[in-house]
């Protein structure tokens, strides 16, 4: 159902930054750009802060109730100001890490498959303001920004590369 991208450092580093910027406005211990595998979820990028129990490449199995894998099979913003009150969430993984609220949105490859998410969490009850949301949304257009160039740098090296060979054969075809 899932495939990992792999996304060139470059990136992560932009990505990185942005994630900390993002933590420190909304004021939470974790900002994260996740990344599915096949048959996981990794934190591809974690907020900076001593605070953040999140490790980068830290990976997580799928189908064990994961905020972000409900953000990714609905492809909608999910919002929780408190698993612990929710029936639907008080069994969360993440509430080993007393991470109880959480605010994340998909982030979709250009050919429509799911990348993975971009969210933030947090130890106390939030009710997520649209500023916050508006904040993540920016992320994630950065994010899907990124992923576009991504794949026309890409199709461009597989042109270059196409027209090479086409020219070495050619060149062997045709001696002069």
């Amino acid at each position: 159902m899932y495939e990992k991208k792999d996304v060139p450092q470059e990136y992560m580093e932009r990505w990185q930054q942005s994630a900390d910027l993002v933590a420190a406005a909304v004021q939470v211990p974790a900002a994260l750009v996740m990344r599915v595998w096949p048959e996981q979820i990794e934190v591809l990028i974690s907020s900076l802060g001593d605070d953040n129990p999140y490790e980068e490449h830290e990976k997580a199995d799928l189908g064990t109730g994961l905020y972000c894998e409900t953000v990714m099979a609905t492809r909608e913003s999910l919002r929780v100001p408190n698993a612990l009150q929710d029936p639907a969430w008080m069994n969360n993984p993440d509430i080993k890490l007393n991470m109880i609220s959480y605010l994340g949105v998909p982030l979709v490859w250009p050919d429509d498959s799911i990348f993975g998410t971009v969210c933030v969490l947090d130890r106390k009850t939030r009710d997520f303001m649209p500023p916050s949301e508006q904040l993540l949304r920016g992320l994630k257009q950065l994010i899907e920004g990124d992923f576009r160039v991504i794949c026309k740098l890409e199709r461009e090296a597989q042109n270059e590369a196409r027209l090479q060979a086409f020219e070495a054969d050619v060149r062997r075809l045709c001696p002069h």
